[in-house]
């Protein structure tokens, strides 16, 4: 049993009923005036609808609500004098059903369980963060709906209660949900001896077959039924009864009835019930109900039609429905055609413009249904109208405001996604597919744990399975490419519910690449920085011995020439500081990254040296990202070596790798035992050197964010093999002819 048109959702009546009120009012009280004062802040510019009044006291707050028009109370619990609880008894002997929510940063069990003991509508915990002011708003808006709502059914409840019609309400299978006391007593049964039965125990059995055949195939067409029907008491009497079937919300059938088998008193209760339809019917206010005759034109006219057209009963009755119609719609006969097919198939609906007395225009969803009398004869129409342009230009919002989005999320580096209850992934912006190399449709038919390496995949699963249960989680993980390559990212999600109650992880993924390399180079330099203390510790302290004991000797002995030797250690010792110190600069001095050409950068770095008889070849050209005058400090140190420990003749080369470049001479290499050394600050394999020009390099390497090992020679560019050769790596080249 389906209804023919689609009734309005329990949450939209009740939005429904809160818009028909206006502004929901809110008396807020907290012994902190600033909390207060940011409380209200927040509540007005989360609920559009709320206007908050705070008192700062018990006392001052049961004053305002003596005043009136208060739709909700929210409290504090820990209050001087009197707590949150007392207010709430106070409040609840003059209004024993307002809301009254309970918003504390003292919550425990007990007080929670006091507080729903007293009649406390809700209870909420003060957290941190702007999120609780919309949970507190949501609650306080379904807490006056729920208010508001009970009030309006308590009423409706009470009427339908008291009235001399019999009234029933059964659900989709035939089994009555309510009946009010008239109905109970003309079957003679008591209430609880119906709900939940079949409607057939009031049929006899020579009677149900019409009520399958006949009866309920014609509500859904016609909207209603109404006729006469043979019933049977419970003491197994038959009476007859005047009865109305129609739909209400939801597939529920409402049933009126009336006993006529004493036909005066009857006859007028009944006549009553459908003055009391036809009156509901007018009061409707959303819907244009019109009646139309066989030619379709208006014989009554509802006050929703009157609302929504524009025009009165008097000056619409006998117009031809055409008039609502613009002029070409008109011309074409188009609203005819709409009253034949509705007359031959039962019903019609049709969406589109209508025209109001004014000449304005507004979209209308139209139900027509063809009216027949029992002996099948057409009697006319009744045409059902609803103004849906707020709908459409609210549809029409969303779909702007969503392809904003949509346009925002794409612009972003960073990826974002979006993860079903079901662990699928059902959104995914363009940078996932530029990154992964995966397109939009194959993302999406992927398991998140499938873009990362078979080790890391459990890891991600329960990452995310903890976000689904804690609202958040993050975690770092290498991304894997469709091509094998590994990225490395931090991924942040949260849980979020949509307004149908299913919940997604939604996050970015960022490329922390550069984090990474930064955090392996401050590794690499404070290990340089530890080592620099223990060549202080070491080589400083040789000179310094030597100062002291020259200077005791010189004492003991007055021989000048102790003096003169302790000033040459002294300046031993101001070499070794100078030298640190200018180490110790090379890694500040890397300041912006370009693209340095190499040839050009190497070829300048040779020319500023004494080379003699030495001799470059650069391999290939290209360009490295770097700051162009500490790649040419780091190649003239380089340089600088290879001339110092290969001789005046040496043959250097520089030529490209993968991912960096590598300087190789001819000299006698570099013995496999000092390889892991020769960087430390103040190792050196000449007796004359001070052991800081691979350190400087080291750390203008380091700086770069690169890595930087010592081998054996290849023999490349002519040289011959056993030289040394340095290669930097994890840097970014672009090689070129």
């Amino acid at each position: 049993m389906v209804p023919s048109s689609e009734p309005l959702s329990l949450r939209e009546r009740l939005d429904t009923l809160t818009r028909q009120r206006g502004d929901i009012t809110v008396l807020h009280v907290d012994d902190e005036p600033g909390f207060a004062e940011l409380v209200s802040i927040y509540l007005e510019r989360e609920g559009e609808a709320l206007e908050v009044v705070t008192e700062t006291s018990v006392e001052d707050g049961l004053d305002r609500l003596e005043t009136g028009g208060v739709d909700c109370v929210v409290s504090d619990y820990d209050m001087p004098g009197t707590d949150g609880l007392e207010f709430l008894e106070a409040v609840r002997a003059e209004h024993p059903n307002l809301p009254f929510i309970l918003f504390t940063g003292k919550g425990s069990e007990e007080i929670a369980s006091e507080a729903i003991s007293a009649g406390v509508t809700d209870y909420l915990q003060k957290q941190g963060g702007t999120d609780q002011y919309t949970l507190l708003v949501n609650r306080i808006e379904n807490a006056v709906q729920q208010y508001y709502a009970t009030r309006e059914v308590q009423r409706g409840f009470h009427a339908i209660e008291t009235t001399r019609e019999g009234i029933a309400f059964l659900d989709e299978e035939g089994r009555f949900l309510y009946a009010n006391p008239a109905y109970v007593d003309t079957y003679g049964y008591e209430r609880e001896e119906m709900i939940g039965e079949h409607w057939e125990m009031l049929y006899p059995d020579d009677h149900v077959s019409r009520v399958y055949e006949e009866i309920l195939p014609s509500v859904p067409v016609e909207g209603e039924w109404t006729g006469e029907s043979v019933h049977k008491r419970k003491d197994g009497t038959r009476l007859v009864v005047d009865h109305a079937l129609s739909y209400c919300t939801e597939g529920t059938l409402l049933c009126f009835i009336q006993d006529i088998t004493a036909q005066e008193d009857e006859e007028r209760a009944l006549e009553g019930g459908r003055h009391r339809l036809s009156e509901f019917v007018d009061a409707v206010e959303e819907y244009a109900i019109v009646a139309l005759d066989p030619e379709g034109f208006v014989t009554s006219w509802n006050r929703g039609a009157e609302r929504l057209k524009g025009y009165c009963q008097e000056e619409i009755v006998g117009e031809h429905v055409s008039v609502f119609y613009p002029d070409e719609k008109s011309e074409e006969g188009y609203a005819d055609e709409l009253l034949e097919t509705a007359r031959d198939a039962g019903s019609a609906t049709d969406t589109g413009r209508r025209v109001r007395k004014d000449g304005s225009t507004f979209r209308a969803d139209v139900a027509i249904t063809a009216v027949f009398d029992d002996d099948g004869v057409h009697q006319g129409f009744l045409k059902v109208t609803r103004d849906v342009t707020r709908q459409r230009e609210a549809r029409r919002e969303r779909e702007v405001e969503q392809d904003f989005l949509d346009k925002a999320l794409n612009v972003l580096d960073d990826l974002f996604y979006a993860i079903d209850d079901h662990g699928n992934i059902v959104r995914v912006a363009d940078r996932a597919t530029e990154v992964t190399g995966y397109s939009r449709t194959e993302l999406l038919s992927m398991s998140p744990a499938d873009l990362f390496p078979p080790e890391d995949r459990q890891r991600i699963q329960t990452d995310i399975d903890e976000a689904f249960e804690t609202g958040s989680a993050t975690t770092e993980a290498d991304l894997l490419t469709k091509d094998g390559r590994t990225v490395p990212y931090e991924f942040r999600k949260r849980r979020l519910t949509d307004t149908e109650g299913n919940q997604f992880v939604v996050g970015i993924g960022r490329d922390i690449s550069d984090r990474r390399r930064r955090e392996r180079r401050l590794r690499r330099q404070l290990d340089q920085f530890e080592h620099f203390g223990s060549v202080l510790s070491h080589d400083l302290r040789t000179p310094l011995e030597t100062v002291r004991g020259r200077l005791e000797l010189a004492r003991e002995t007055g021989d000048e020439g102790h003096l003169a030797k302790a000033d040459a250690a002294l300046e031993r010792l101001d070499d070794i500081i100078d030298d640190l110190a200018a180490v110790m600069r090379e890694g500040e001095l890397v300041r912006e990254f370009t693209d340095v050409e190499l040839r050009e950068c190497l070829r300048d770095a040779w020319s500023s040296l004494e080379t003699a008889e030495a001799t470059l070849t650069v391999e290939g050209n290209g360009t490295i990202r770097a700051d162009e005058d500490a790649f040419r400090r780091l190649a003239e140190n380089l340089f600088k070596n290879s001339i110092e420990h290969g001789g005046d003749d040496v043959h250097v080369t520089v030529g490209t790798l993968p991912d960096g470049f590598y300087v190789e001479d001819d000299g006698p290499g570099i013995p496999p035992a000092d390889r892991d050394r020769i960087f430390d600050a103040g190792h050196s394999t000449k007796a004359t050197g001070g052991g800081f020009g691979l350190a400087s390099v080291r750390q203008l390497v380091l700086a770069h964010g690169w890595e930087i090992t010592a081998t054996e020679g290849e023999g490349e560019g002519g040289g011959e093999a056993g030289g040394a050769r340095f290669e930097i790596t994890d840097a970014d080249v672009e090689t070129g002819s």
